[in-house]
């Protein structure tokens, strides 16, 4: 006869429950996967990005568990002033004090990303001196106070990264963050970072692929060209890149076509001369 076992299986709790969902958000910010079709832009036209609004969500969450209201935005620094500055909002608050900051080039997410430091937890009342036109403007909107978070740049852990970003937290009241909330959005920005520069490292590596596979066509075009025409690789290198410019194509393009025998008539056809003869020493 079995003897029941005296210890019962603990429930998970609600602290177990926090814990685990903290972790899946740094798992999914993370994570650069995406499929191949999606590798060449990682945002959208008007510069919104869907990892840096994953991190402004998860980081409005992780503060409202402790009580906190507040609104977040995610930013990262754009590759050319041609660009937009690529972004992500937990609210239409934090993205308004974005536009604030964009017309006025002065506030909390400019600074952070000018200078590589974060602000702790900056009350606004007294910061009209630094901000005169950004502080009455977040002020209004029913912020009291800031606090950022630098994006690290990571490109010298992994060789390719996303840039300089920020995480702006624009909160209700002045209250400073304490030291377990400043953590835990440090790891966040930390993971989206990592996330964003094995991104580019993925989309690095599709572009260096096609690259090499659209030499090696090329390549072999030119073998074929000058076997066909019974001429040299240089003259068939020539013949396909006039051909290429003529017709506005690809040049691997081009040379794929007559890899495959697509290409026939000319000035891809076949030679009616025999090749020269060889001169024996």
């Amino acid at each position: 006869m079995s003897v029941p076992s005296s210890r019962a299986v603990a429930a998970p709790s609600e602290a177990d429950a926090r814990e685990a969902e903290f972790a899946g958000a740094l798992l999914e910010l993370a994570d650069g996967a995406a499929p191949d079709d999606a590798l060449p832009g990682a945002a959208e036209a008007d510069g919104s990005h869907a990892k840096l609004t994953a991190l402004a969500v998860h980081a409005r969450h992780r503060l409202a568990r402790e009580g906190r209201a507040c609104e977040t935005a995610a930013l990262l620094d754009a590759p050319s002033e041609a660009d937009p500055v690529r972004h992500g909002y937990s609210g239409t608050r934090a993205a308004r004090l974005r536009h604030v900051e964009h017309e006025q080039c002065e506030g909390p997410a400019t600074d952070t990303l000018r200078t590589g430091t974060a602000l702790s937890t900056l009350p606004l009342n007294g910061a009209a001196a630094r901000w005169p036109r950004y502080a009455p403007a977040a002020l209004e909107a029913g912020v009291c106070a800031v606090h950022t978070v630098a994006l690290p740049d990571v490109r010298s852990d992994h060789g390719a990264g996303a840039g300089a970003g920020v995480l702006v937290v624009h909160l209700d009241e002045e209250t400073p963050l304490g030291p377990a909330a400043t953590a835990a959005l440090t790891a966040l920005a930390r993971a989206c970072a990592l996330g964003l520069a094995h991104r580019t490292a993925l989309r690095r590596g599709t572009e260096l692929r096609r690259a090499l596979g659209s030499r090696v066509v090329i390549e072999q075009a030119k073998g074929v060209l000058a076997e066909r025409r019974n001429g040299s690789v240089d003259d068939a290198f020539r013949t396909l890149r006039a051909y290429a410019r003529s017709q506005q194509r690809p040049l691997h393009q081009v040379a794929r076509e007559v890899v495959e025998a697509q290409l026939l008539d000319p000035p891809f056809q076949r030679s009616a001369a025999p090749p020269p003869a060889r001169r024996n020493r």
